[in-house]
């Protein structure tokens, strides 16, 4: 009895060095796993960012000494609104249209990708020294600071863009989902590098009585957006509320499509295939 008792107690003595092993083991499988996810992702990721924008850079330069770039500019812009739903405004910077153009990234992420390109231009940097001009910044993240404004502009601009962003999700929205619909005599003129059309109305007794067409430029039609969304922000969950309405217009554009152009309707779903499989 006393000897199985000794087994006993050596057994247990013995068993804190394997699981300790086989802790540390599993520790160094991870440490490995970390090294190979930083150099891989992290790094192999931030690298592949740096030779992206250097080509993009490059199309800057070409698009700088394009002699229609005036046009390239407004057509970028155009298919932008139109083809993606995506509104460039108009004191954009063309670097900031191209990014965006190329990208299809947010706002935010296109004004620090404009910003890193920007930097370059001035401090005319070539397209072979572009990737060691980000590196020796300190990055992409880092470039961003470069010639901000102090950090409560850099808030406040950041406030306004994410209401004006607020602004147009609605509008595009109210698209599928109008207050009231009304149809007019006139065929009032539109340019095409305005989004939507503004009228003045009077109000009395309930109704609204048109008065005008306003032929807004880009200017106003930003001026116009912005203020939706200013007045939007101010409300308590707004992002969440045109979030909905949002979604909800976009299933109710999807039905009407299938419904009036059933044919554009399986060309879009077609792309949606190619869009999973590529992902």
């Amino acid at each position: 009895m006393k000897n199985e008792i000794i087994e006993l107690e050596n057994n247990r003595e013995s068993t804190p060095p394997v699981i300790v092993k086989s802790f540390i083991s599993q520790a160094d499988d991870l440490a490995e796993e970390h090294e190979q996810f930083n150099a891989n992702y992290i790094v192999g990721g931030r690298l592949a960012l740096y030779d992206l924008l250097a080509k993009i850079f490059a199309l800057y330069q070409q698009l700088n000494s394009a002699a229609d770039k005036k046009k390239l500019i407004s057509n970028m812009k155009h298919k932008l609104v139109h083809s993606y739903k995506i509104r460039v405004q108009s004191n954009s910077s063309d670097a900031g249209v191209l990014v965006r153009y190329i990208t299809r990234a947010d706002r935010k992420t296109a004004h620090v990708y404009a910003r890193v390109i920007e930097s370059a231009v001035i401090n005319q940097i070539s397209v072979e020294q572009f990737k060691d001009f980000v590196q020796e910044c300190g990055g992409v993240e880092n470039m961003r600071s470069l010639g901000v404004d102090p950090a409560t502009k850099a808030k406040q601009e950041e406030l306004e863009q994410f209401k004006y962003d607020l602004g147009w999700r609605y509008c595009l929205a109210r698209e599928e989902l109008p207050f009231a619909v009304f149809e007019s005599p006139m065929d009032f003129s539109k340019r095409k590098d305005v989004f939507f059309e503004y009228y003045a109305c009077i109000k009395r007794e309930g109704m609204r009585y048109v008065i005008a067409n306003i032929p807004a430029d880009p200017a106003f039609n930003d001026r116009a957006v912005q203020l939706i969304g200013n007045q939007l922000g101010d409300l308590e969950n707004a992002e969440e509320l045109v979030s909905k309405l949002y979604n909800k217009s976009i299933e109710i554009r999807k039905e009407r499509i299938e419904k009036e152009m059933p044919e554009l309707a399986k060309i879009l779903e077609a792309r949606k295939c190619e869009e999973r499989k590529v992902q």
